[in-house]
């Protein structure tokens, strides 16, 4: 490693001294700046041969750059000037500045590249804060994609606070980890509680496939960070690998545990349920439930491992017999959360069942699951009801009402099926208490609307019926009686514009036809008959755009509407000329 630092500070020197020439001035006169915006020119503020008078170039770019903030190349000139005067405290600054805005892809390569080379030159006055300073300048390398500067920089800033983000940064990005690992081996043996430092140090072993000095690592690591779940799982991966005892793995693994058996099996239990190692984890959590079968854990893990498995009925078996064993709030929560969750997926699953069709499949699912659970009752009853079981789905419905007295989703389903029942009285009663628990509960307001429209719909007949007659009187009074029952008809609304349209009323016809598109965009009807009541008020404007939007929204399909079509065609032709 350090021929390698050598090396690439003998390549930083002589690029260094490449740049600094032009940046001091000489005896016969002021050198050009490494960068000359057209804003600024250090040449403006000479004030006699050979000499910048640095105060005046200062204040006069600290004034451009407050009217031109975004301008960064007189961020870059600022931090240039400061060098030369020897001020290096605000020339870090000004490029610490940069570094940020850099990081935010808001310099140009030109503005990066001259960054870059005024941080080379900081270098060479920098002392007091060098370490912070490297640490930005490695940054800045990487940002202009320059991998063997940035690692260079940072080998020099190891003693900056930012040094184990920069670290991290550095390597994961050039993929150099035999560097990584040299850099981190130097630093440990100095300060061997870098623990953040070790653990990087072990997955980069693990990249390189040294997993017995990674596992060497990690073991070290746990005596100071015994809860690292991701050292932990990755330890206990290569011990498990290389055939290591299962004492050992233990020993090494559940350090927190200090010896105690039955803590480490729940430990190490929870820690490959929580990796995905079902297999693992199973046989932990068999050992600690038969080893120590007050233990409450054992059979959290266990349940949870068989509704993972998708063996309901035993995670349920497995789980009733935590209920009586949870004698810490922890054991509890974790019991209510599994609950819940057993709760909660069969219900998803059988919803999607039902939705198909598949009611005895669905049954068959929610009767192996948590049968006290409101929502699991709910999707038993609605299953039996479609397999014409409507005793047992009454039964459930009565058993929810008497444990959810107040849930608006138990009076939901008393309506549902009323509704399906066409009791539409006792399934109104049953909304009514749903929204006096919960005024906006979507599920009950959708099903009032469909009741009401079914009701509604039935005047329909009727209403026609009358207005092929020309008895627009009777229809009108239907139509108003209909409205009573249901304000969001959109064919309502419609027809009560074409009673007005019959009567040759326009005007007061083009209300309800509003209303009905309002209602229902797709109602094709409703925009013809405004095109129809638009032509004969002489508002040919209106009267062409209904019309257009009448064949934009008629379906391609319905035959039935040939001479409207027709006709609208031909009113479009006359009103266009």
């Amino acid at each position: 490693m350090k021929k390698f630092i050598i090396a690439v500070l003998v390549l930083n020197s002589m690029a260094m001294v490449s740049f600094a020439q032009p940046i001091y001035d000489n005896k016969y006169g002021s050198a050009k700046s490494a960068i000359q915006p057209s804003s600024f020119n250090l040449n403006n503020t000479v004030t006699q041969v050979g000499n910048i008078d640095y105060n005046a170039a200062i204040s006069e770019l600290q004034s451009k750059i407050s009217q031109n903030p975004n301008d960064n190349s007189l961020y870059i000139s600022l931090a240039e000037l400061y060098i030369r005067s020897k001020q290096t405290d605000k020339a870090f600054q000004e490029l610490i500045y940069l570094v940020n805005q850099s990081k935010k892809n808001k310099l140009s390569k030109e503005e990066l590249k001259s960054a870059d080379d005024l941080e080379y030159s900081l270098n060479r006055q920098y002392k007091t804060k060098s370490s912070d300073l490297y640490c930005e300048l490695a940054l800045l390398n990487l940002i202009v994609q320059d991998n063997v500067k940035a690692q260079a920089a940072l080998s020099y800033g190891t003693n900056s606070s930012l040094f184990i983000e920069t670290y991290k940064e550095v390597f994961n990005i050039t993929g150099d980890y035999r560097s990584a690992i040299e850099l981190a081996d130097n630093l440990l043996i100095k300060n061997p509680n870098l623990t953040e430092l070790r653990r990087l140090k072990g997955f980069y072993l693990l990249q390189l496939n040294q997993e017995t000095a990674a596992a060497e690592e990690f073991s070290t690591l746990l005596i100071a960070t015994p809860d690292d779940e991701e050292v932990k799982y990755n330890l206990y991966k290569i011990l498990k690998k290389n055939n290591i005892p299962e004492k050992e793995i233990i020993k090494q693994v559940c350090v927190s545990a200090q010896g105690n058996e039955e803590k480490a099996l729940s430990e190490l239990s929870d820690l490959l349920l929580k990796n995905n190692d079902f297999a693992s984890a199973k046989i932990y959590a068999e050992k600690l439930v038969n080893k120590y079968p007050e233990n409450a854990n054992g059979y959290i893990v266990l349940s949870e491992i068989y509704r993972r498995e998708g063996n309901l009925k035993d995670c349920y078996d497995v789980l009733k017999l935590v209920r009586d064993k949870a004698d810490n709030n922890e054991a509890i929560a974790k019991y209510n959360v599994m609950l819940a969750k057993l709760s909660d997926e069969p219900v998803k699953e059988a919803d999607l069942l039902m939705n198909n069709g598949l009611y005895q499949q669905a049954l068959s699912v929610l009767e192996s699951s948590n049968q006290e659970n409101l929502y699991v009752m709910l999707g038993m009853a609605r299953a039996n009801y479609f397999l014409n079981n409507k005793q047992k789905t009454f039964e459930l419905l009565n058993k929810a009402m008497s444990l959810y007295p107040d849930n608006p989703d138990m009076f939901y389903y008393f309506a549902y099926i009323f509704y399906k029942e066409n009791d539409f009285e006792s399934a109104r009663n049953y909304i009514s208490k749903a929204l006096e628990v919960s005024p906006s509960h979507k599920f009950s307001l959708d099903l009032l609307d469909v009741i009401n429209k079914t009701e509604a719909d039935k005047y329909l007949n009727q209403i026609n019926y009358s207005i092929d007659n020309q008895n627009y009187k009777e229809a009108m009074r239907l139509v108003d009686e209909a409205l009573k029952i249901d304000l969001k008809n959109s064919n309502l609304y419609y027809l009560k514009g074409v009673i007005y349209i019959s009567l040759n009323n326009y005007a007061a016809s083009t209300a309800p036809l509003y209303k009905a598109i309002e209602l229902d965009k797709n109602n094709y009807s409703a925009y013809y008959y405004l095109g129809v009541a638009f032509d004969n008020l002489s508002e040919q404007k209106n009267a062409l755009e209904y019309y257009k939007k009448y064949l934009q929204y008629l379906p391609s399909d319905d035959y039935g509407e040939s001479e409207k079509k027709e006709y609208a065609n031909v009113r479009i032709k006359k009103l266009s000329q």
